[in-house]
């Protein structure tokens, strides 16, 4: 039995942020794609890994397929995302806060 070119097939799983980004490039490429599971996030949050997924007609899987390889090399390069800078490790946490000085307050001149 051949298969079916409008059959549905997953191409992508993976967190929600990458998964609109990929569905945002499939769909500049004329691909129509569908993504699944971002209804878990209401109740779950990203409990559970992996659980957004991009679907496509059978006969668009390799295109598709090549777009997100696309935009993982261009997020690789990190031409999507913004650098991160952590806190260097030789620094030393502050100290408390110093104690509140209640401010000065000039007594009344006219001795009310």
């Amino acid at each position: 039995m051949k298969p079916d070119p409008d059959e549905v097939v997953k191409v992508y799983a993976g967190p929600y942020v990458a998964a609109e980004a990929y569905q945002l490039a499939l769909s500049d490429a004329g691909i129509e794609s569908r993504m699944v599971g971002d209804a878990l996030l209401a109740s779950y949050g990203s409990a559970i890994p992996n659980s957004i997924e991009l679907w496509v007609h059978r006969k668009d899987a390799e295109r598709a397929l090549a777009v997100i390889k696309r935009e993982e090399e261009q997020k690789g390069r990190g031409e999507h995302e913004t650098q991160h800078h952590p806190h260097p490790k030789s620094d030393p946490k502050p100290g408390a806060a110093p104690p509140r000085k209640e401010p000065y307050v000039k007594p009344d001149p006219s001795g009310e």
